[in-house]
């Protein structure tokens, strides 16, 4: 039979549990700006021909995660993204609309341990609907 200090002791564990555990903040074009004024790291995760077409938010650091077949490159692209983030380090990652995005996000939260991590909702549509501009990625 548990008693009161097993009880506390377990309540602590699931309620450190819970505490620890990120999740995705959904943010829109506005509050995407307000961030990257304040410095953080934005990753396009869009394919390359996708960046040609539309151009890349100002800033940002292109690594494509699903390639045009839609297959994930999470190793490549974990290995390429550490160069730029930290787990600790607030990123932002856009697409073309927020779906894609999101999947990256989880997956930096839930697989790498990242605590701040921002869903660019509406992706690059939304950013050039607001009327922001974009450049040609590198």
């Amino acid at each position: 039979m548990l008693n009161i200090r097993n009880w506390i002791a377990i309540f602590g564990l699931l309620f450190t549990q819970v505490a620890c555990t990120a999740e995705l903040a959904e943010i829109n074009a506005q509050e995407l700006e307000k961030l990257i004024t304040a410095g953080v790291t934005v990753i396009d995760v869009r394919t390359p021909g996708e960046w040609k077409k539309t151009g890349i938010v100002e800033g940002s650091i292109p690594i494509m995660f699903f390639d045009e077949k839609r297959k994930a490159h999470a190793q490549e692209w974990m290995q390429q993204a550490s160069m730029h983030i930290k787990p600790d380090s607030p990123v932002a990652i856009i697409c073309r609309s927020g779906n894609r995005s999101k999947v990256v996000g989880n997956f930096l939260i839930k697989q790498h341990g990242y605590q701040n991590v921002y869903n660019a909702s509406g992706g690059i549509k939304a950013w050039v609907a607001k009327g922001n501009k974009t450049v040609k990625a590198k």
